[in-house]
């Protein structure tokens, strides 16, 4: 009873303290990694980052869940990347640490996406640098101004929307201009897709269910895996015969933000 009551107090204290870090042993097909996190539960803000590995670019996530807002910077790109957090496929601060408490209790801090389910999540950049961050508070500021890229917006990719792939770049290296689309064969009007780049980013979490009563005690329900990925997307607009988009090839005009390097 005495180790007991050891183990929960030490169980409390780790979960009530503020700025925590742990890694995640992770395996990916052949690719081996550690994704860092870290997390304040005092400002509900989560850090998650993650190597390149794969065809994944490396990225560095801030999430606050107090202002509904994350912002993703990916330094292949040197550019950051802001949207409002899908409350559907995050886990707040809280929950995050739990999980991850409970999985250590039980001896393990790996993932493997053969048993991690996938989330993918559909999201474009289309658009000037944002101007305004006062919304975004001093966290999230002072997270993407010490990385000196640019900021852009995303914005979901409607669920009934043409999606194409985009050929000949490398998803890391591209210019912010592109040759002028040319007249479509027979007059054709354009048509406004989405073209998927090369690479992606993701990031994996290991999230526990409520804790729920087992002979009459209370403990955590199994954690599951859950690796989310997001594909690097633009807006194009495109002649409608267009099934893979060439963005040099006269036919699709793509707004890609970036630098060229």
């Amino acid at each position: 009873m005495f180790s007991m009551k050891i183990c929960v107090m030490l169980l409390v204290s780790f979960v009530t303290a503020f700025d925590l870090k742990f890694d995640y042993q992770i395996s990916e097909g052949k690719a081996r990694f550690v994704e860092n996190i870290e997390t304040n539960l005092g400002k509900n803000i989560v850090k998650i980052h993650t190597p390149a590995h794969n065809d994944v670019l490396e990225s560095y996530l801030m999430q606050d869940f107090q202002k509904g807002k994350q912002i993703r910077c990916l330094p292949s790109l040197r550019q950051c990347r802001l949207r409002d957090i899908d409350r559907k496929t995050s886990s707040d601060a809280g929950k995050v640490t739990e999980s991850f408490v409970h999985s250590w209790n039980k001896g393990t801090n790996s993932i493997s996406s053969i048993n991690a389910t996938v989330i993918r999540e559909m999201y474009y950049v289309d658009g000037e640098e944002v101007a305004n961050t006062v919304s975004l508070g001093e966290d999230l500021r002072k997270f993407y101004e010490s990385f000196e890229y640019p900021l852009y917006m995303e914005k979901n990719i409607p669920t009934d929307a043409v999606v194409l792939n985009i050929t000949n770049t490398s998803g890391r290296r591209f210019k912010r201009t592109i040759t002028p689309l040319s007249p479509c064969d027979n007059g054709a009007v354009p048509r406004i897709v989405y073209g998927m780049d090369n690479g992606r980013s993701c990031n994996y979490l290991k999230i526990c269910g409520d804790i729920i009563s087992v002979n009459n005690k209370m403990v955590f329900s199994d954690c599951g895996n859950l690796h989310i990925e997001s594909p690097l997307a633009y807006m194009c607009l495109c002649c409608p015969e267009i099934t893979k988009i060439n963005p040099y090839g006269g036919q699709c005009q793509c707004s890609k933000m970036g630098q060229a390097h």
